[in-house]
C-alpha cells in the first residue's frame, strides 16, 4: 500500500534527488527531467519513487512500472543508509535494463555491476543489512471496515426490504465516518494511501463500471497502465481503500452473474450490449447513492464538498503526470437500461478480501 502526505512528498522528492545524484555522478549516465538515458542515449527511462508501508522489504525495483519503491519508516534513516539503499535498488534497475528482467534477483549480473561501480557489499546486501525495527506493521482491520463488512453480509438477505436497508445503512455509515474524520482534519496531517487492487490485461467496460461505483466509497479510482497489465488503483484514506478494496472484489464477480442473469431473461448478447448493461449499473446505482446524499444529508453538502477536494488534492500528489484518454463506443439502449434499474437495486454484499496484493484477471 503506497502512502502520500505533505511530509512523504518532500521525502519522496529527497529520494529523487539522490536517485539523480547516484545515477549521473556515480553510474555515469545523462538525466533529463524526470528520465535518465542509457549509454547510447537512445533509451530513456523514468525516475518513479514510490512509498509504501505494507511490505517487509525496505526497497523494491518493479520493471512493470519501472518503479522504485521505498519503505515509509526510511524517513527516519540517515541519509548514508538511505543512499546505500538506494543504489542497491538502481543495482536492480540497471541489471534489468541490461540483461531484461528474467536473471536471478541478486545473481551474477546484479553482484558484476555493483562491483563495476565500486559499491562493496553495504549495497549488494543493503535490503538485508537495513531490518524494520520498532516499525510493525498494522495490518487489522479498521472498526469502521468491520461495521460495513457486517451490514454488507446483511444485504444478502433474501427479503429484498432487509437488503435494501443494509445496504443503505452502509452508505449511511460512509458518509458519517468522512463527514466525522474531515472534522477533525488539522489534528495531524492528513495521511493518504494508494492501492492496486485488479490487475488485467486491457481496460474493459466492467473495469470502468466498478471503478465509477467506487467513486462512492470516497475513493479516487485510476486505472494504470504498466508494461504488462492495466491495474484499477484507489487513492483515499487507510479505512476508506480498505472498504474499496473490499468492494471490489464482490463486484468483479458480481458484474458477470448480473450480466448472465440479464442475458437469460431478456435475451441480451454480444459485446457491445455488455458493455452498455455494466455501464448502465454504475451509472444506475451512483445515480442512487447521489439521491442518498441528498436526502439525508442536504447542510453537509460543504463537508462533503470538503472531502472531494482532499480527493482531488492527493490525486494530484500521487499522479503529478496524469493523462486522461477518451475513446468512442457502441451503444445498446436496451442493454444500459436495464443495467440502470438493477444498479438503482444492486446490494453489495458480502465479499472475500483477497489475500494478494491485487486481483488478478485473465
Amino acid at each position: 500500500m503506497f502512502v502520500y502526505s505533505k511530509k512523504i512528498i518532500r521525502f519522496t522528492h529527497k529520494i529523487q534527488e539522490i536517485v539523480g545524484r547516484v545515477i549521473s555522478k556515480e553510474i555515469g549516465l545523462k538525466i533529463h527531467g524526470n528520465r535518465f538515458y542509457d549509454r547510447k542515449g537512445r533509451c530513456s527511462y523514468p525516475i518513479r519513487v514510490m512509498i509504501y508501508n505494507q511490505k517487509r522489504e525496505l526497497g523494491y525495483f518493479d520493471p512493470s512500472f519501472y518503479e522504485l519503491g521505498f519503505h515509509e519508516c526510511l524517513i527516519h534513516a540517515s541519509e548514508e543508509k538511505l543512499t546505500q539503499l538506494i543504489r542497491h535498488e538502481l543495482a536492480h534497475y540497471m541489471t534489468f535494463i541490461n540483461h531484461g528482467e528474467h536473471v536471478a534477483s541478486h545473481g551474477i549480473e546484479f553482484q558484476k555491476f555493483c562491483l563495476q561501480m565500486g559499491w562493496k557489499e553495504a549495497v549488494s546486501r543493503a535490503t538485508f543489512c537495513l531490518e524494520i525495527e520498532d516499525h510493525p506493521l498494522d495490518l487489522a482491520e479498521s472498526q469502521i471496515f468491520r461495521k460495513i463488512k457486517k451490514l454488507m453480509a446483511l444485504a444478502s438477505s433474501s427479503s429484498p426490504y432487509e437488503a435494501e436497508q443494509a445496504m443503505l445503512k452502509a452508505q449511511d455509515l460512509m458518509f458519517k465516518h468522512n463527514i466525522e474524520s474531515n472534522a477533525l482534519d488539522g489534528l495531524d496531517e492528513e495521511k493518504f494511501v494508494l492501492k492496486r487492487v485488479i490487475k488485467q490485461k486491457k481496460e474493459d467496460a466492467k473495469m470502468s463500471a466498478i471503478s465509477r461505483i467506487l467513486t462512492t466509497f470516497f475513493v479516487m479510482p485510476v486505472v494504470h497502465r504498466g508494461t504488462d497489465a492495466t491495474y484499477l488503483e484507489i487513492l483515499g484514506t487507510s479505512d476508506n481503500v480498505e472498504i474499496a478494496e473490499y468492494v471490489a472484489g464482490f463486484l468483479l464477480s458480481e458484474l458477470d452473474k448480473l450480466w448472465k442473469q440479464a442475458q437469460k431473461q431478456s435475451g441480451l448478447k454480444g459485446a457491445v450490449a455488455k458493455n452498455s448493461f455494466f455501464r448502465g449499473i454504475s451509472l444506475g446505482y451512483c445515480e442512487k447513492v447521489e439521491s442518498l446524499k441528498k436526502s439525508y444529508y442536504p447542510e453537509m453538502n460543504r463537508s462533503l464538498l470538503c472531502i472531494e477536494k482532499k480527493l482531488i488534492e492527493a490525486k494530484e500528489m500521487a499522479y503529478p503526470r496524469l493523462i486522461t484518454s477518451t475513446s468512442r463506443r457502441r451503444h445498446c439502449s436496451k442493454s444500459a437500461s436495464l443495467g440502470e434499474s438493477l444498479g438503482r437495486n444492486m446490494n453489495i454484499r458480502s465479499a472475500i478480501p483477497p489475500s494478494t496484493p491485487f486481483i488478478g484477471v485473465k
